[in-house]
């Protein structure tokens, strides 16, 4: 396990963050939009070694309720942070963060090379995602970009949406 566990109301009383597995990607795909396939091409990433997709899961029964992605460049980069509406402000999204900043510092000890460092693009209309990585220790740093992109909505209809991001640095 990568995270630290993470009290919780809603039922949840310990959460751990791992890596995804097949079964986690099947669980998944039951709550994404038809033909979404977030989770199956994060999964697929992970497999190619592009990513590492972290999961969120409640010790109590097993359910996902949340993930990230990691990649794996340098610096690596924190994409697609996401915790269950349900159970959102309950230390999910900081397990997951703080399980990121582990898999970082693991990948460092055993290269032997490289800074120990982590990259998030935060959106601009998104104040507090910003808040909570700063309050973990990230920093502004300025630099801003804009992504175009595509994604299934709740009724499986294709939308395209341009994202403005601030990006936000941590080093230890």
């Amino acid at each position: 396990m990568l995270g630290s566990p993470a009290g919780g109301d809603a039922g949840l009383s310990h959460v751990f963050v791992r890596r995804c597995t097949e079964a986690d990607v099947s669980a998944l795909e039951t709550r994404e939009p038809p033909g979404s396939g977030y989770a199956r091409g994060a999964f697929a990433r992970q497999e190619a070694g592009v990513v590492e997709f972290l999961v969120a899961v409640a010790v109590a029964d097993g359910t996902v309720v949340g993930s990230a992605e990691l990649t794996n460049g340098e610096p690596s980069e924190l994409k697609n942070l996401g915790v269950d509406e349900g159970v959102r402000g309950h230390g999910l999204g900081t397990a997951l963060i703080r399980a990121a900043e582990l898999t970082v510092d693991a990948r460092i000890t055993s290269a032997g090379v490289g800074e120990r460092s982590l990259v998030v693009g935060v959106g601009l209309d998104n104040p507090r995602a910003a808040s909570l990585y700063e309050r973990l220790g990230y920093r502004r740093t300025g630099v801003l970009s804009s992504t175009t992109y595509s994604y299934v909505d709740a009724e499986g209809v294709t939308q395209t949406v341009t994202e403005r991001d601030e990006e936000l640095i941590k080093r230890w």
